[in-house]
């Protein structure tokens, strides 16, 4: 009989927690300091490129669609898929927001203290912990990594530059982008999970076609 090793469940959580901290401590200093001199204007032109998909509800709007096109088309695992990975941008988005103005660090740009903690607030360019950028781009890449398990390591990588693209910019710290890919990973797992316990007016109900309702009225035997 085998079994299964678990851990206790506060080792995850922790373990998480401490990857922000070691990054804040030892890696974001440093990363301030070396930012200016990586510019180079192919990196520039690059991440200008994809720093946009990342921003505001760019992905929810996208996944938004390709749901809805989908549900027209009738492709059901892409139209679930991408309506998942709506409902957990909304869901990361949410958290993401709420935390960083709670925290309300200063950016890497703001002309303020290094790693500043100013506490809550809604003051312009003091709230770079976590990134909101990195929520989203995670919290998408791994629904669709999880529905299409090809596709993970092009959607992570994506995900990666884009996250990487904003200490590039010099708009977050390592530690922000660390914090808001956990963020958008554990709201996506949870959410792939138990997606088929989610309330039906959490997802898109397909819309029986004229054909379905034929075959499903019942026959009236011949008398």
């Amino acid at each position: 009989m085998n079994r299964r090793a678990v851990g206790p469940s506060w080792l995850a959580p922790v373990g998480m927690v401490l990857s922000v901290l070691v990054a804040a401590l030892l890696v974001d200093p440093r990363l301030q300091t070396w930012a200016p001199h990586w510019k180079h204007p192919v990196l520039d032109a690059l991440v200008g490129l994809i720093n946009p998909i990342g921003t505001g509800a760019t992905l929810l709007v996208a996944c938004v669609a390709l749901a809805v096109i989908c549900r027209g088309l009738g492709h059901a695992r892409l139209r679930e898929t991408a309506w998942l990975a709506a409902l957990t941008f909304s869901c990361a988005g949410i958290t993401e927001f709420a935390i960083k103005h709670l925290v309300g660090r200063a950016r890497p740009d703001a002309g303020l203290a290094s790693m500043a903690m100013l506490g809550p607030g809604f003051r312009p360019d003091v709230d770079s912990f976590p990134s909101g950028h990195a929520t989203s781009v995670f919290a998408v890449a791994t629904i669709f990594a999880s529905a299409y398990p090809r596709v993970a390591a092009p959607a992570y990588a994506l995900a990666a530059a884009i996250a990487l693209g904003r200490v590039y910019l010099e708009r977050h710290y390592l530690s922000d982008i660390v914090a808001g890919a956990m963020i958008g990973i554990l709201f996506a797992a949870y959410l792939w999970r138990y997606r088929h316990a989610l309330p039906r007016w959490m997802v898109l109900v397909p819309v029986p076609t004229t054909a379905a309702l034929t075959t499903a009225e019942p026959t009236t035997p011949a008398a």
